[in-house]
């Protein structure tokens, strides 16, 4: 009998257990990764190019390619593409990031042969239709205008312009012009140049079965164009305003955005910082929740991120409050700036953020799409397969002292930015 008086026992994590993989480099470049995890039968199936901005020739084209890759192909028009996924009861998305460009499928088992030739479609042999073409510029051009109006979206789009640089892969925002520079070609030439074997990581996840990675094999990956395009990223450090106020005269609430460059995932203060991160101002016990929202009630919500790149990487401090509060806002946030550089973090508090932090890790890890999530975020950012255990056990040694040398090194006064856009 269960003795539903006492508790479960409090243990403390020590490692995190992915599940066992299979990864293989084919001679054309492609890497396949396969991820046979869990006890349902359905899969995820996930191409992934490295055609991210990067390997633009013009910008906005990698994400108006990717925007367009469901728009219709030499096999299936959109209505067709649509139809057919629902039919099967799948779900098929094209999400992209600023590094890389992914068609992603979801569906059950027995359906998969017939699924992939819709996938395998819309990889290799997309048209770019040019009503479609128009029709997505168009719906670009009105989300834009809405965005600009918005107080939290201007504000981080000036930060990072500003951090990186107007014409920075990382840094460049979209507009009307750059819209209307973008025909049919460009990303047809994206398309045709990026969308190659060497660039190429496929990931297969969920309960996989050998004559899944068979088709695979056999009706994709030797069909994947031959090529490597490669890019480098540009190593010039861009100082641009760090101090700018957006007038805003209609707003309600003045939006606020603190920036700190930091570092990519390979370097080894990462760990650290992805812990002191957690007790500034990522979960709802931070510092700066505690005391701006909890204590002050200067703001609804306040939040730090560590907003990292494949090459790059920025802490980004961020909230909207009454105009009023504005001034008392950033002066606390200073406060807790300063008071991780100055005072040891209480043990107390480090246990507590290093219970939630590991159990997230966990919770990220649940289940064989998460998993394999993680797995593949391991090859594509060149990190070693114990980069998780090896962020696990620093979570478990880090102390105080630690904590208090990384605020000192890296939330430096003169290098942080900060826009503000509002009503003065």
């Amino acid at each position: 009998m269960i003795d539903r008086t006492r508790p479960p026992e409090l243990k403390s994590i020590k490692s995190a257990h992915l599940p066992d993989y299979h990864s293989h480099l084919y001679d054309n470049g492609i890497q396949l990764i396969v991820v046979n995890s869990g006890v349902h039968e359905v899969f995820k199936l996930e191409v992934i190019f490295n055609a991210g901005r990067l390997h633009e020739d013009k910008k906005m084209v990698a994400s108006l390619t990717q925007r367009m890759l469901r728009e219709g192909t030499k096999d299936y028009n959109s209505d067709e593409l649509s139809e057919m996924v629902d039919f099967y009861g799948a779900s098929l998305g094209t999400p992209s990031s600023l590094d890389y460009s992914s068609i992603t499928l979801y569906g059950i088992n027995q359906h998969f042969k017939s699924l992939f030739p819709i996938l395998k479609s819309v990889v290799l042999h997309p048209t770019f239709p040019q009503k479609e073409f128009k029709d997505s510029i168009a719906d670009r051009k009105q989300k834009l205008q809405v965005d600009l109006s918005k107080n939290n979206v201007l504000s981080y789009r000036t930060i990072t312009e500003e951090m990186y640089g107007k014409d920075h892969p990382y840094g460049y925002n979209s507009s009307i012009e750059l819209y209307d520079d973008i025909n049919i070609e460009d990303l047809k030439n994206h398309h045709q140049n990026h969308f190659v074997a060497g660039n190429c990581t496929i990931v297969l996840s969920g309960k996989v079965h050998d004559d899944m990675v068979k088709q695979l094999e056999q009706e994709l990956l030797s069909y994947i164009p031959l090529g490597n395009s490669n890019a480098s990223y540009p190593k010039e450090k861009f100082i641009g305003n760090k101090n700018l106020f957006l007038e805003k005269p209609q707003s309600v609430q003045t939006a606020i955005k603190l920036g700190f460059p930091l570092i990519t995932r390979q370097h080894p203060d990462f760990y650290g910082l992805y812990f002191l991160n957690v007790i500034f101002g990522d979960y709802f016990s931070s510092r700066l929740m505690a005391n701006i929202r909890e204590d002050k009630g200067y703001t609804y919500h306040i939040y730090s991120m560590l907003d990292v790149m494949k090459n790059d990487g920025i802490l980004l401090i961020s909230t909207e409050t009454a105009h009023e509060y504005v001034d008392n806002t950033l002066k606390e946030i200073h406060f807790e700036i300063e008071r991780l550089q100055n005072d040891l973090v209480p043990i107390e508090e480090i246990q507590m953020a290093r219970n939630y932090t590991l159990g997230n890790m966990l919770s990220a890890m649940d289940g064989p799409f998460n998993a394999a999530g993680v797995i593949k975020g391991l090859f594509l950012n060149n990190l070693d397969k114990n980069f998780f255990n090896n962020l696990i056990y620093h979570l478990n040694h880090i102390d105080a002292n630690e904590l208090r040398t990384l605020a000192q090194k890296y939330f430096v006064k003169e290098n942080m930015y900060q826009v503000l856009a509002g009503k003065k």
